[in-house]
């Protein structure tokens, strides 16, 4: 039986619009709760200028603290990097997990790191380059996929192929339902297209919450025998860049979802009463 993988995404991108601002202990007790639960893929936190997301400020002390606390899990710990200057700092804090990111949508992308998809991409070959050298794990994300607040439906294919040169050197590829409006023929159109097919190993599906229709599309991509998803405990979250996006799918939702497709996992239930 196929078996179920997750990146459990709520410290970062479930934390990032929260209301209020955690502190480095609230967020290290948050992140070892989903530890206990059998979590081992956790991407701890964004070493993104604080004053542009004050939520995700001390990410790197947080990983420091979770490094010490749980030195046995610390190469499932990752930490989102926004250019140069957060590649350094992860380098500096021993973090070797890193995921990058960008969008297919240039308003998307000149709103969230001032940057066009072109000039982003030329962003993306330098620290892919440094990231290599140094020997880090490297995750991909690419948002608005299928649907941009800004610019509304995207083409995903036309999108994914400014990126294709990418792929291969990076470790996992995020595809992300920003707005959570992707339906089940979007992707099925995007799967037939084939341009995925030759990183289907790497691929992870980031579906939002917003519109109910994450669940119906992570059966979906379940049933076409993918295996790898993001997701975040209690379906906390959204998009600061991203007005009206809500939470990501929640993990105890994906992990239903994959008991109901005959799935194995490790994950233990009672993911809700452990979110902050």
């Amino acid at each position: 039986m196929p078996e179920l993988k997750i990146c459990e995404v709520g410290p970062r991108d479930g934390l990032q619009s929260a209301s209020r601002v955690l502190s480095v202990s609230e967020r290290v007790d948050f992140v070892s709760r989903l530890l206990s639960h059998g979590l081992k893929k956790i991407e701890v936190g964004s070493l993104v200028n604080p004053k542009l997301v004050p939520t995700m400020a001390d990410s790197d002390e947080v990983y420091r603290q979770l490094s010490e606390r749980h030195p046995e899990h610390r190469a499932g710990f990752s930490l989102l990097v926004p250019n140069e200057r957060g590649l350094t700092k992860a380098l500096e804090i021993g973090c070797h997990n890193i995921a990058l990111f960008s969008a297919t949508s240039d308003t998307f992308n000149r709103r969230n790191i001032n940057r066009s998809v072109a000039e982003s991409l030329q962003d993306l070959n330098q620290l892919i380059h440094i990231a290599s050298e140094k020997s880090m794990t490297i995750r991909l994300y690419i948002s608005t996929v299928f649907d941009c607040a800004y610019e509304g439906t995207m083409d995903a294919l036309a999108g994914l192929k400014l990126f294709l040169p990418l792929f291969d050197r990076v470790d996992e590829i995020s595809l992300g339902d920003t707005t959570g409006r992707t339906t089940r023929t979007q992707i099925e159109n995007l799967l037939q297209s084939q341009i995925l097919s030759p990183f289907r190993e790497k691929i992870w599906w980031h579906f939002h919450d917003t519109f109910q229709l994450a669940a119906e599309n992570t059966r979906y991509c379940m049933q076409q025998g993918y295996t790898q998803f993001d997701s975040s405990a209690g379906g906390i979250g959204g998009c600061p860049f991203s007005p009206g996006a809500k939470g990501n799918i929640a993990t105890e939702k994906v992990i239903a979802i994959a008991e109901e497709m005959g799935f194995t996992h490790t994950i233990r239930p009672g993911f809700v009463s452990i979110t902050p």
